[in-house]
């Protein structure tokens, strides 16, 4: 579905000087926080003249928004839902590699660089998002070049972040792997997340099983154990954390049970 202009206006949120942070699913998104998401750590200004080149649409569930090798037609802002990120190998070989979620800014540097989708990107459950199409998008960037300097900050924030997932999918201990990629979704679901928080992660176990490289039954059993603990609650396409602090202390424990 797609949207005029004249009425993604109407959506963007402002109230006076300041854009209100957005909530989404009990994932609190932080404007003022520097590793808060990257459409709000832009200027009212900016947002309005991004949003003026772009248009609005909506993607069902599973639905592939970009393939990995695809033309770098775009940049993307999500407005609504979530979007799994992966890279597939020359052997075929698929892993995700980031969630990114409303506010958040994808699929960048390929218009600004001119090269191909480096990822696929696809949508966890419905998506809406802000289309910047590539010729408009560079156009914005030539009139105010400070919008690119933070899309760049944000591609490095990204960067790091899928570096830390991968590095938690492997070890040997698996509910201490899982106990920190858990952590390392809700940062990236919550960038201003306390130790006391409460965050819900949008996902089903499937979606869960495949960042932890695990089969949905050895997925299920780590869960257990940190529902054991206390720690997080399950529900239909939902894992809540419940103790954010307790779950960065089981990845650091020693305790191979």
């Amino acid at each position: 579905m797609l949207v005029p202009v004249g009425e993604w206006r109407r959506v963007i949120w402002h109230t006076g000087p300041k854009f209100r942070a957005a909530r989404t699913e009990g994932c609190p998104l932080d404007a003022d926080r520097p590793e808060g998401r990257a459409w709000h750590r832009l200027t009212p200004t900016d947002q309005a003249a991004l949003s003026a080149a772009g248009y609005s649409r909506t993607w069902p569930s599973g639905a592939i928004i970009a393939p990995q090798g695809g033309p770098p037609s775009s940049m993307l802002v999500i407005l609504r839902g979530w979007v799994k990120i992966s890279l597939a190998n020359d052997r075929g070989d698929t892993a995700p590699i980031a969630a990114r979620g409303p506010g958040d800014i994808i699929g960048e540097l390929g218009p600004m660089a001119n090269l191909p989708r480096t990822a696929t990107m696809q949508a966890i459950d419905e998506v809406r998002t802000l289309i910047i199409p590539q010729d408009r998008l560079r156009a914005v960037l030539r009139r105010s070049p400070h919008i690119a300097e933070e899309l760049m900050r944000a591609a490095a924030i990204r960067l790091s972040q899928s570096d830390r997932l991968r590095l938690e999918s492997g070890g040997p201990n698996f509910t201490q792997r899982l106990a920190a990629l858990l952590v390392e979704l809700a940062l990236q679901c919550a960038p201003d997340a306390t130790d006391d928080s409460r965050i819900d992660l949008p996902f089903m176990q499937e979606e869960l099983a495949s960042f932890a490289r695990v089969s949905r039954s050895t997925l299920i059993r780590g869960l257990d154990e940190l529902r054991r603990l206390g720690i997080v609650l399950t529900a239909r396409r939902r894992i809540t954390i419940t103790r954010l602090q307790a779950l960065r202390d089981q990845v650091g424990s020693t305790d191979d049970s």
